[in-house]
C-alpha cells in the first residue's frame, strides 16, 4: 500500500455496507431464531438450543475452512472480495429458507428441515463474512485508518442490526397482527431481508479495492498447523479471549433480548419494534464517541472503561419492573452505549494481530486469523446459548406453537432476568481481563510495521 494513502469515506461506506448486509443475516438469526424454533415451530427450549448449537457450530468449522481458502484464492478482484460477488445471492436464499413454517408438526421432520437450512445459511455466511473481515487489514495498514474504517464498518453493523431488530418485529409484530399471524409473517421477513443482505454485500463488492498484496510464498501449511502456529503467539491469545468473552456476551443479551421484553418487562407486542430499536440506535449514535475516545486514551484502556460501564445496564435489568416505560428507555439507551463500545472496539483490536503475524512468521495469514478466531468464537458462542436455553427450560419456560399463547410463570421470568443480567457481565468482565494483559498500543504497531518493512526491504 503506498504510504500516506487515506482510504476516501466513499469506500469506507462501501465496505461499512457488507457489514450492514452481514448483521442482518446475523441478527435475525441471534435475535429471534431461538425465538422463532420455541414460539412459532414449537421445539422445546432445550431442542431449541440443540439446533441451535449444531447450527453455530457447523458455521464454526466452515468459517475455519473459508479463512484457509480465502487465503490461497488469487483472482483478478483479489482473495477476498470474489466471494461477496459469488456468495451474495445464495446467502439471501438460504437466509430466507429459515423462516419457513412448516405444516408438519412431527419434531423430527422440524429438527431435519431447520437443521439442513441452517447449515445452508451458516455456509454461505461464511463464504461471505469471512473474506469480508478479512479484507479490512487489506484495505489499509494505517493504525489510526482501521480504527476509522472499523467505526464505519461497526456503525453499519448496528444499522444492520437495527434493521433485523426492528424490522423483524415491525413486520411480525405490527404490519401484521402479532402472533395469530407468525406462520405466514415470518416467511414474509425472510423474504424481504433476504433482498436487504444481497444488495448490501454487492455495494461491499463494488466500492472496495485490496490494496495490501500477499506475499508470493505464503504459507500452504495444514488448516490446523496454521491454527495451533496462531495460539502460540501470546498476543493473539489474549486478543482472542477478549474478543470470545466480548462477542459470546453479546450474543447471550442477543439470544434473549425478545423474550426479556415480551415476558419480563411485558412490552406489548404492537410497540415491541420501538425497544428492539432503540437500543441499536443509540449504539450507532454512540459509536464516533467510542473511536474518537479510543484515538486518545488507545484502544485498550477505553475498553476495559467500557466494560465496566457495561455492568450499570446489564445489573439493571435484574430489578427494573415491568411496564415502567421511562425507567426501561434509560436502560435499554445506556445498554446501546454499552453495546457500541464493545463491538466497535473488540473488532479494531482484531485487525492489529496480522502484522504481529506477518513479524513473527513471515507471512500474512489475514483470512486465517479471521477463520481461527470466528471459530474458537462461534463454538463457544454454540455451547454457551444452548446453555442458556436449557436453561431456560430448567426455570420452566414453556414452548408455544401456532396461535397459542403461554403465560409463563414467576420463576421462568426470574430465569430470563437473571441469564440476560449476570451470564453477560460476567463474560464483559472476563473480555476485559484479557485486554488488560494484552500489550499491542499504537506505538508498539508502529515498532511492527517498521521491522515489517526492514525485513521485506532487505529480502527485495
Amino acid at each position: 500500500m503506498e504510504s500516506g494513502l487515506k482510504v476516501t469515506k466513499r469506500e469506507k461506506i462501501s465496505y461499512g455496507l457488507g457489514d450492514l448486509g452481514n448483521n442482518v443475516a446475523y441478527g435475525a438469526m441471534g435475535f429471534y431464531l431461538v425465538f422463532f424454533l420455541t414460539d412459532v415451530a414449537g421445539m422445546s427450549p432445550i431442542w431449541a438450543g440443540y439446533l441451535f448449537m449444531i447450527i453455530r457450530i457447523w458455521n464454526a468449522v466452515s468459517d475455519l475452512i473459508m479463512g484457509s481458502v480465502s487465503d490461497r484464492t488469487r483472482t483478478k478482484f483479489g482473495r477476498r472480495r470474489p466471494y461477496l460477488l459469488w456468495g451474495a445471492l445464495p446467502l439471501g436464499i438460504s437466509f430466507a429458507m429459515l423462516w419457513m413454517v412448516l405444516d408438519h408438526q412431527s419434531m423430527i421432520v422440524m429438527l431435519i428441515y431447520y437443521s439442513l437450512a441452517g447449515i445452508l445459511f451458516s455456509t454461505m455466511f461464511s463464504m461471505v463474512s469471512i473474506p469480508y473481515n478479512a479484507l479490512l487489514p487489506e484495505i489499509s495498514q494505517d493504525y489510526d485508518e482501521r480504527t476509522s474504517i472499523s467505526g464505519y464498518k461497526m456503525a453499519f453493523s448496528f444499522v444492520g442490526s437495527l434493521l433485523s431488530a426492528m424490522g423483524v418485529t415491525l413486520i411480525v409484530d405490527t404490519l401484521y397482527p402479532g402472533k395469530t399471524m407468525y406462520h405466514i409473517s415470518f416467511p414474509v421477513m425472510g423474504a424481504v431481508l433476504g433482498v436487504m443482505i444481497v444488495l448490501s454485500i454487492l455495494a461491499a463488492f463494488f466500492g472496495t479495492k485490496e490494496r495490501v498484496q500477499p506475499k508470493s510464498d505464503d504459507s500452504s501449511d495444514s488448516i490446523w498447523k496454521n491454527l495451533i502456529s496462531l495460539i502460540k503467539m501470546k498476543e493473539y491469545r489474549f486478543v482472542l479471549g477478549a474478543f470470545i468473552f466480548n462477542m459470546v456476551g453479546f450474543d447471550i443479551i442477543m439470544a434473549l433480548y425478545i423474550y426479556y421484553m415480551k415476558y419480563a418487562l411485558k412490552i406489548a407486542d404492537d410497540i415491541s419494534y420501538i425497544f428492539m430499536a432503540v437500543p441499536l440506535v443509540c449504539a450507532v449514535v454512540a459509536t464516533p464517541f467510542w473511536v474518537s475516545l479510543s484515538n486518545k486514551l488507545g484502544k485498550q484502556k477505553t475498553y476495559i472503561y467500557s466494560a465496566f460501564y457495561f455492568l450499570i445496564p446489564l445489573v439493571t435489568c435484574l430489578f427494573i419492573p415491568k411496564g415502567n416505560i421511562p425507567l426501561i428507555i434509560v436502560m435499554i439507551i445506556l445498554m446501546g452505549i454499552g453495546i457500541s463500545a464493545s463491538q466497535v472496539l473488540a473488532f479494531s483490536m482484531l485487525p492489529d494481530i496480522v502484522e504481529v503475524d506477518e513479524l513473527k512468521n513471515g507471512t500474512r495469514r489475514e483470512g486465517i486469523i479471521y477463520g481461527t478466531s470466528m471459530f474458537l468464537y462461534k463454538i463457544s458462542s454454540a455451547l454457551m446459548v444452548a446453555g442458556v436455553s436449557a436453561a431456560m427450560g430448567i426455570f420452566g419456560y414453556v414452548e408455544s406453537q401456532g396461535n397459542e399463547i403461554v403465560e409463563q410463570t414467576s420463576l421462568a421470568v426470574l430465569g430470563i432476568r437473571v441469564l440476560i443480567s449476570v451470564m453477560p457481565a460476567l463474560c464483559f468482565l472476563l473480555s476485559a481481563y484479557f485486554v488488560k494483559k494484552l500489550s499491542l498500543g499504537k506505538e508498539t504497531f508502529e515498532q511492527i510495521k517498521k521491522s515489517i518493512a526492514n525485513t521485506n526491504s532487505k529480502e527485495e
